[in-house]
């Protein structure tokens, strides 16, 4: 098969769909060794380094200078030029790690990780709105194939689309092993010491986006902090649109002093902080997966995450929940978890052993399978 497969999510932060889609074409490039693979970047000033890409036994890589809006225009909006043309051969297959297809001579699937841009419209990004929300009804129509990373995205899919159910297919995300190898006392107590982090400290990582719902984890954790006062807040990642509200916020609440924030982590550092840190948590109002949530627990944190949409799915009761809509409940699963020595056990042993459940290579294997049930069908 030669299979055609959009890198542009890895350009940049390798978060969400980057991380997918990075790990995914590791695991392929380790599995399969007969396939063709054609991968393809385009940006006008950004370049792929040649360290992310992995050695494929058959591939091609393409990094072409088109800008990401003009071509995001040209594909979404007019349906050309295919991803054929840019490597002058007809592909067998194309993956899109979005919900939209590439335009394809061949046949196309697509991965979909949730559909908060169409439940929270109000909260989503630019991008989102402007071409997800337009353009995913007549993607799924025209896609062959259609990847849901949870059976909770998979059911939306099909209550809300006129889509084949044998056209979806569940396959879950993995989680890097690495985070459950050991680090030692010395690099866990100078990563502290570097970001001027306290012994004991609440971790939440993701980018800092409406539909995370910092604003009621901040209130939790203003409740947390007048009972726990030497316990700090330390929220990582990426500092999208909820941000300015955020730090206001904080500053407001007079929390400056106990919640700190730092930017977005290398995956060495996202591994000294999980070690570094005592609890996570994950007060998200809308996830299709919830990555963080396997990194916290291979990492041997205790969790304590959001009742709502696939976070129960893939947490399975290795973590306490909550309304992430009553900043007193995420406060009291918080102090639960802080103040009872047993229970904190309890939840880091079960989170070890639910995270080996996720593995990137049983994700690579199921996909190539996908793709060649995709091709051949009918044949």
């Amino acid at each position: 098969m030669k299979i055609g497969i959009d890198l542009r999510p890895f350009l940049r932060f390798e978060t969400g769909v980057g991380t997918y889609i990075k790990n995914l074409i590791f695991s392929l490039s380790d599995r399969d060794m007969e396939n063709d693979y054609y991968l393809f970047s385009s940006s006008l000033k950004q370049r792929f380094s040649p360290s992310k890409i992995p050695i494929f036994n058959k591939m091609h890589f393409r990094d072409f200078h088109w800008p990401v809006k003009l071509l995001n225009f040209a594909w979404y909006r007019l349906g050309w030029p295919t991803i054929d043309a840019f490597f002058k051969t007809r592909l067998d297959l194309t993956h899109s790690p979005t919900p939209l297809i590439c335009p394809t001579n061949g046949k196309a699937i697509v991965t979909v990780h949730d559909l908060f841009f169409m439940d929270f419209p109000y909260m989503a990004n630019r991008e989102a709105r402007k071409f997800f929300l337009k353009n995913i009804h007549r993607s799924l129509q025209l896609s062959h194939g259609v990847i849901a990373v949870s059976h909770f995205i998979k059911k939306q899919l099909l209550e809300r689309f006129q889509i084949d159910e044998e056209k979806v297919k569940v396959i879950y995300h993995g989680v890097d092993q690495e985070f459950s190898s050991d680090i030692s006392l010395e690099e866990i107590k100078n990563f502290r010491a570097s970001h001027s982090l306290p012994s004991r400290s609440i971790v939440f990582v993701g980018a800092m986006e409406p539909r995370k719902n910092l604003l009621n984890l901040v209130k939790a954790f203003r409740i947390v902090h007048s009972k726990e006062p030497d316990v700090s807040l330390v929220i990582a990642g990426r500092r999208g649109s909820a941000y300015p509200l955020l730090k206001k916020n904080i500053d407001k609440n007079r929390l400056h002093a106990r919640v700190k924030i730092l930017d977005y982590l290398s995956s060495r550092d996202l591994k000294r902080l999980y070690r570094a840190g005592t609890l996570f948590v994950f007060p998200s109002l809308c996830e299709g997966f919830g990555l963080p949530l396997l990194e916290a627990m291979a990492s041997g944190m205790p969790i304590a995450a959001s009742e709502r949409t696939a976070l129960p799915e893939i947490a399975g009761n290795a973590a306490l929940y909550f309304d992430p809509e009553k900043p007193e409940e995420i406060a009291f699963r918080i102090l639960e978890l802080l103040g009872d020595g047993d229970l904190r056990r309890k939840y880091i042993e079960s989170g070890r052993k639910r995270a080996k459940e996720f593995e990137w290579g049983k994700t690579a294997e199921s996909t190539l399978d996908f793709y060649r049930s995709v091709v051949y069908r009918g044949e």
